[in-house]
């Protein structure tokens, strides 16, 4: 106590208000996971991988677990395990050719949905039967959908297993990709390229929205500048009523409600929450990362600067701004 004496009067009230802040970060936390419980099926999307002359159309349900520390590739994994069919749409050909899919296939044996136009030239997919998945010569991909041509090329037990050890990076075919993610107050539209394994999010260069009643796509511009690492697919609060959009690899970010996206995008509009935050006594700007939802009015995020991390909560319209939840050296 004498210790704390000696600080004098503003470090301590420093200190209480610090340990407050904590307290009631991991109260707000604790009390806003268990409200919502674990929900984990997001929006339905269309995933399009782009190859000379095919396309490869991957549909479902995102699948989003609260715990997002735990995932390789979070932004990834929560389109490849809500995949539930595999379409192939041939240029110049009305026909759609659907792949049959087995429960969880997608998420198994180490595939990622950049596989299937992974190798030049080839396609590669789960088959039907069993768990062994088929390699198939785009030349003749259509006559073995069609079942003119009974055998694939090749069949194989675990995709990523055999394009590492059969490839080289330089190998590997780079694909052209675009993600709807389907709302119900508008869609998101990401667009990129990327190779193999490569993180589907952190391949993002554009993101556009399409809004109810109109054909035109409104393209979302940041303030500043996004690294490959802070594009995330996990925009849209649980209840569906606001998108938590990055500005910057130093932040803020913006928290703008689906009424009022059309003027957010137009530039008419400010947004209807700014999050950001620095290391108190700090000149540096922390970099600003993981941004997500812990409820549908509450999200989480980190800051790291001068190699210590914080954890962040923020409750939409809190005039106490980012709450720190925890900070690691």
């Amino acid at each position: 106590m004498t210790a704390l004496i000696r600080l004098g009067r503003r470090p301590l009230l420093v200190l209480v208000l610090f340990l407050f802040q904590c307290h009631w970060a991991i109260t707000a936390v604790r009390a806003e996971e268990t409200r919502s419980g674990s929900r984990k099926e997001g929006a339905s999307f269309e995933l399009l991988i782009y190859q000379s002359g095919v396309t490869a159309v991957f549909s479902g349900k995102q699948r989003i677990d609260k715990d997002h520390g735990n995932d390789l590739d979070p932004n990834t994994d929560s389109i490849a395990r809500g995949i539930d069919s595999l379409t192939f749409l041939f240029e110049g050909d009305p026909q759609e050719y659907s792949v049959p899919l087995q429960a969880g296939a997608i998420e198994s044996n180490g595939f990622f949905p950049l596989n299937v136009f992974a190798v030049n030239g080839f396609a590669t997919f789960p088959q039907e039967a069993g768990p062994r998945w088929a390699i198939v010569d785009l030349n003749r991909l259509r006559d073995f959908l069609q079942e003119q041509q009974p055998m694939p090329d090749q069949t194989i037990d675990h995709p990523q297993h055999y394009i590492n050890a059969q490839h080289s990076g330089s190998e590997l075919n780079t694909v052209a990709f675009t993600l709807k993610l389907h709302f119900s107050l508008a869609t998101a539209v990401f667009r990129g390229h990327a190779a193999g394994t490569f993180s589907l999010s952190s391949a993002t260069e554009s993101l556009s929205f399409l809004l109810p009643n109109t054909n035109e796509a409104l393209l979302f511009r940041p303030t500043g500048t996004l690294y490959p690492s802070d594009w995330r697919f996990n925009l849209v609060s649980p209840d569906h009523n606001h998108l938590l959009l990055p500005q910057d690899h130093y932040g803020p970010y913006h928290i703008v409600s689906f009424a009022h996206l059309a003027q957010y995008l137009d530039g008419h509009k400010a947004p209807d929450y700014l999050v950001d935050w620095k290391f108190p006594g700090s000149a540096v700007d922390a970099v600003l990362s993981q941004g997500r939802w812990l409820a549908d009015d509450v999200i989480a995020f980190s800051a790291h600067c001068c190699g210590t991390t914080a954890e962040l909560v923020y409750t939409l319209g809190s005039d106490k701004g980012p709450a720190l939840y925890k900070t690691q050296n």
